[in-house]
């Protein structure tokens, strides 16, 4: 997949990232997320799928009665 950056003629590859969201007020940090990343300018590309599963993931969390964050999946 080419990289949509601006004069970047990078091709995104798959790797798996650390993920950094702020979620209620807090910065929730997910470890092994796969996203397209080029290597040229370091451009991350979450799929549809993963930031579906990463949003049931922090909803899910948000729900239950542990404060603790980060979580990793």
């Amino acid at each position: 997949m080419k990289c949509q950056t601006p004069d970047c003629s990078g091709e995104h590859e798959t790797r798996a990232i650390s993920h950094s969201v702020i979620y209620r007020q807090r910065t929730v940090v997910v470890h092994g997320v796969p996203a397209w990343v080029c290597p040229e300018c370091g451009d991350a590309v979450l799929g549809e799928e993963t930031s579906i599963h990463l949003e049931v993931l922090l909803r899910r969390k948000a729900r239950s009665k542990a404060t603790a964050f980060p979580f990793v999946i």
